[in-house]
Parts: C-alpha cells; structure tokens; sequence
C-alpha cells in the first residue's frame, strides 16, 4: 500500500463528516426558508449558530454514550443520560437563538413574544436529536458493512485453512494404503515388485507436484486412477473384472486433485479384498460441457450384503467435506448399499467447455 493511498484513507472520514454537515446546514435552511417564505439567509444564519450545539450534542452521543452504555448493555443508563443531555441540548439553543441568533441577526420587531414553553421546548429537542439519528444510521450502517466484509474475509480464510487440513489428512491415507501393497508383495517375493515401485513413483510424482493446485485437468486425475487400478490389478490378478468407460467431451476440465482416489481405494478396500470369489467393479467418468459425473459400482461379498451400512471411514468423510467447501451448492453426492452392490454417484455442475482457462 502507498503513501498516498495510506493517507487518502485517513483523510476519509473527516472529509465524509464535512459534507454530511454541510449537507445538514444548507439543506435544512433551504427547507425552512422555502416553507416559511423567508430570506434563505437568515436560516443559514439560524443553523451556522447553532451548529456548535449540534455537534458536540451528536459527537458526545456516538462516540461517549454509546460505546459507555449501550455497546456494554446498559440501556437504562444510556436512555437516561440521552434523554437528560437531550434536554439540557434543547435548552441551550433556546437561549442561542434567543440572545444570540434573535439578538444579532433578527430586528427586534420580528422577535416573538413567547420565548419558552412546552412546544417550543419539544421541537428544539427534536431538532437536537434529528442529526444524531441521521449520523447514527449512516455510522453504523457502514459499521456493519464493515464487519460483514471482515466475517466473510475471516469465512474465506477459515474453509481455505480447513480445506488445506483436510488435503493434508488424505495424502498420508494415500501413501499408507499404497505401502501395505507394496509390503504385501515384497512379502511374497513378487517379480512384480518393480514394477509397483514403478507405478508407485509416479503416483508420488502426482502427489508432490500436482496436489498443491486447487484444481488439475480431469486427464490427470484419470491417469492417477489408472495408475492405482494396475497396482492393485498385479495383487488380484485374474480374479478381478474392471471396466472404465470415460466420455470426456474436454479432458482438460478442472476438478480438485485426488478427488475420486478415496472411491475408488472403497470399491478395493471394502469390496474386493474380503472377496475371495470374483469381484467387479465398474466405473465411469463423464466429462459435458456443464457438467462432471462420476460413478463407481463395485460388488460386495455374500457374507456383508445384508449389511446396508455405509462406513467410509476418514476418506469418504474427508470427501464429503471438500465438496461442501469447494462446491456448497453445485454438488449431488448419492451413495448407497444394496442388492450386495456399493454404488457411488456424483455430479458437480460446472464450467467445462472447451475453452475453458487452464489457470482457473
């Protein structure tokens, strides 16, 4: 920020005080002159000498009675002393305008002939509290603006700070379930093994490099998933069946990294591995011009079908809110276990066409 910057800023709340009593005083007398049918001069007169009583009646009021009684709740104390100074205001420019403004401006033949009584009292206790209302309302109105900006900024921060800890929560499920692959085939003295330290080398490349981005094209993403269905193709062989169709109209389409990794790690976790028959798993991906859907079916042994509970564990909740913070209202997310079958739905609307601006 620069100098002139730092100083216009502080110069701004003067220079909006100066004009809203400048808009008072020229206002209000152009008002008064044109109902009263009266030279606009003596009313300006009549606000300049006022103007003394206005403003320490309304600065005292804004910035001692308010902050002292009614921001810290005592709203008997500060009705009391509002309507007392109020009173001793009204009473003060009385006696202005009566040897003042009357005595120096006004010919004696148009003074009037009863200088106090209830009504008089009463409109100059309106006329006191007039700007105070009108100060207050425009006061206050851009405190709370002020105050809605800096929540909503504090907001943004807040789902920024725990988006970022729940990336930080995935990444180390990813690596642990990629280690017990490698530990089971090492184990098991597989010729395979490197081949999946291959494999997994380059999902580390994905993980380092490509997940501190808010977004990646969705072709990455597919490749991640490629990736991993043929580490853990080399662990179950023949016995597992995978389909992967993709319709993708623009692979350049941007979603949030390492978004569908922990559906696809539940169609192995939870329904392959307690297999020991023939499970499938069937996915697809399709990529429209608003839209990006995704659905993963895989199937669930004999033994756990009657079972209709849906239990993620830390990924499939950690997935959940990353879609309420990156898409609130722009997201279906169906899941559901039946007819021993895990389906897995979503559908996320959002720009995917084909001139669509990689940088985000």
């Amino acid at each position: 920020m620069s100098i002139n910057t730092v100083y216009k800023l502080l110069n701004r709340r003067p220079i909006i005080h100066l004009v809203f009593w400048l808009l008072f005083v020229f206002s209000g007398s152009f008002i008064f002159s044109y109902q009263q049918s009266f030279p606009y001069v003596f009313y300006l007169m009549n606000f300049l000498v006022h103007l003394p009583v206005f403003l320490l009646f309304t600065y005292g009021v804004i910035y001692f009675l308010v902050p002292v009684f009614l921001f810290r709740r005592a709203y008997w104390q500060f009705f009391l002393s509002l309507a007392i100074t109020a009173g001793i205001a009204a009473l003060v420019r009385i006696l202005i305008g009566r040897y003042v403004y009357y005595s120096l401006f006004i010919p004696k033949v148009l003074h009037p002939k009863i200088w106090f009584n209830v009504d008089i009292f009463f409109l100059n206790l309106i006329w006191i509290l007039g700007p105070v209302i009108l100060f207050a309302m425009f006061k206050y109105y851009k405190n709370y603006m002020n105050t809605q900006t800096l929540a909503n900024e504090a907001e943004r921060k807040q789902l920024a700070t725990e988006l970022q800890v729940l990336k930080a929560q995935l990444n180390p499920h990813f690596l642990f379930n990629t280690f017990n692959n490698l530990y089971v085939l090492a184990l098991q003295k597989s010729d395979k093994t490197p081949v999946v330290i291959s494999k997994i080398s380059d999902l580390f490349h994905y993980i380092l490099y490509e997940c501190n981005t808010n977004e990646v094209p969705v072709s990455k993403e597919i490749k991640l998933i490629e990736d991993y269905i043929q580490l853990e193709e080399l662990r179950y062989s023949d016995r597992l069946t995978i389909t992967f169709k993709k319709e993708i109209d623009n692979p350049e389409c941007l979603i949030p990294p390492m978004l569908l990794y922990t559906f696809i790690e539940n169609c192995f976790k939870h329904g392959c591995s307690p297999d020991p028959g023939s499970p499938w798993i069937n996915l697809v991906i399709k990529v429209r011009q608003n839209s990006f859907e995704f659905e993963a079916t895989n199937s669930i042994p004999k033994s756990n079908c009657q079972d209709t509970k849906v239990d993620g564990g830390v990924g499939l909740s950690n997935i959940k809110r990353r879609l309420e913070l990156i898409y609130p209202e722009n997201h279906e997310l169906v899941i559901r276990k039946e007819n021993c079958k895990f389906f897995v739905r979503l559908v996320i609307q959002k720009n995917c066409s084909k001139n669509q601006n990689l940088n985000g």
